[in-house]
């Protein structure tokens, strides 16, 4: 009998710690789109996309103009996942089939270290950290995955992939004709088990908005973690029925109010399930826009694949009603590598200490302390393996590869020297007074600008001192 009643005991202490201790911290859902730029929402300046569900979003929390991602989406989701500079863990560039590597299974990742927390975990959506098997999410910290494994755009190969037994095969796909191919289309991927190929991208964001709101609904008695990275608006473009024709930027604008709508149901599910005020929300993007496709960065400029302030600046709002307070704005500078201590520190665990983590704990921005500001000396402007710019306050250094203008081809001139080159263009901005990057300032700056430019290149030799390298798939090591 005393046994029971210290076992009884133990029970209901144990019980209670784990109530005490999971006490304050929120679920997370993190809502990251696909090449949506600067100017893309409406509580954003866009005046012919319409997105009142991510402007209330900013209304009843916060709204960030200073986010800094990647300018490309691989190295985002690098960063976001691991806390660090993208060339730092080996994903420089955008990954293609055709790569052999991905995210390393050494890199201790943000859902890995909510899950230590007791957070049940989850990826709905696109991937893009490695194509075969050892590189997918279920590998680096997720309970769950329903989505695909990289861009919509690109093929995958057949032959490395598993398929459930009811698996959908659409537009003429066979089972015994789709492995014989080198390659397919995008698919639709169930915890690393195709279950569409090609996938009906007409209803990506209908099926992960389901998805997500199922598996907050299965956990609602525990903290969870949802990472929704939605596949629009990348190209090709492709909006449900429901939404084709609804906007006024045609099917660009289309996708995007698909997503509005899909982070209102989000939000009302949480409310309805009682989990609204113990529920943090995020929604950005991974870079800025492809502007020859729709997009815009607004008053930026540059888009996509660019270090210009429209290809890494995007938009990022916040939500977390009584913790967050209304209306809040800010224009500190903070990344997309901040979300993993961030997000760490608030599920009660700690940071890991064996390796460089470049995030910062932008807690105190997130909770609108009027005080707050950014954790940051610096933002650095990576591209590729190289780094391309620097901001420090409101000043931005960049020296970058661009192409010079092609010269005229004449009869006197040879025709090497009507070729285009590619030159190094430096510049110097001051973004409080020229955001969009007008007014090259190198001249009447000169030392602000080699100050700026020395900054540079010490971190960049830091950045190659310390690398951890991406993993290599086993099938394609060299012996």
């Amino acid at each position: 009998m005393r046994t029971i009643v210290a076992i009884t005991f133990v029970c209901l202490f144990v019980a209670q710690v784990c109530a005490e201790s999971s006490e304050g911290r929120p679920n997370v859902v993190v809502i990251l789109a696909d090449d949506l730029g600067y100017g893309d929402l409406s509580c954003y300046g866009a005046e012919d996309i319409s997105t009142p569900n991510i402007d209330r979003m900013a209304t009843e929390g916060a709204k960030f103009s200073s986010f800094y991602v990647s300018s490309v989406c691989s190295p985002t989701r690098a960063s976001l996942m691991t806390g660090s500079h993208s060339t730092r863990v080996g994903i420089g560039g955008v990954l293609f089939p055709r790569n052999n590597h991905g995210l390393n299974s050494d890199e201790i990742t943000l859902p890995e270290l909510l899950k230590n927390q007791g957070y049940a975990t989850a990826i709905i959506g696109k991937w893009h950290l490695g194509n075969e098997d050892m590189f997918q999410p279920l590998n680096h910290g997720f309970d769950y995955w329903y989505g695909t494994p990289s861009s919509n755009s690109q093929f995958y190969y057949p032959t490395i992939k598993k398929y459930a037994a009811d698996c959908v095969f659409r537009e003429g796909f066979t089972r015994e004709g789709i492995l014989k191919r080198e390659t397919a289309a995008c698919p639709l991927i169930e915890d690393n088990i195709v279950i569409e190929v090609p996938a009906d991208q007409t209803q990506f964001t209908q099926r992960y908005t389901r998805e997500t709101i199922r598996f907050i609904t299965q956990n609602k008695d525990k903290s969870f973690f949802v990472y929704l990275g939605h596949n629009m608006p990348h190209i090709p473009l492709h909006a449900s029925e429901k939404f084709v024709g609804s906007s006024k930027r045609g099917i660009y604008g289309d996708t995007i109010q698909e997503l509005d709508w899909s982070t209102g149901e989000i939000l009302r599910a949480l409310k309805e399930l009682g989990l609204d005020q113990n529920t943090l929300v995020i929604f950005t993007s991974d870079n800025g826009p492809n502007t020859g496709k729709g997009g815009s960065a607004g008053v930026l400029k540059g888009g996509k694949g660019s270090t210009l302030e429209g290809g890494v600046r995007v938009p990022f709002v916040a939500r977390w009603p009584g913790t967050i307070p209304a209306g809040t704005e800010f224009d500190e500078a903070i990344t997309g590598m901040d979300l993993l201590p961030t997000l760490t520190k608030l599920a009660g665990g700690e940071v890991p200490d064996d390796r460089v983590i470049d995030g910062k704990d932008i807690g105190s921005l997130l909770a609108g302390k009027p005080d707050a500001k950014s954790p940051h000396e610096a933002i650095y402007y990576l591209r590729g393996r190289g780094v391309d710019g620097i901001r420090v306050g409101d000043w931005k250094y960049r020296m970058a590869t661009d192409k010079a203008p092609k010269v005229k081809k004449s009869k006197k001139q040879p025709a090497a020297e009507s070729q285009s080159k590619k030159v190094s263009v430096e510049t110097l901005y001051n973004l409080s007074d020229d955001i969009g990057e007008q007014k090259n300032l190198i001249a009447k700056h000169p030392d602000i600008a080699a100050r700026m430019k020395k900054q540079m290149e010490a971190f960049h030799k830091e950045l190659r001192k310390k690398p951890r390298p991406a993993a290599v798939a086993e099938s394609t090591k060299q012996d």
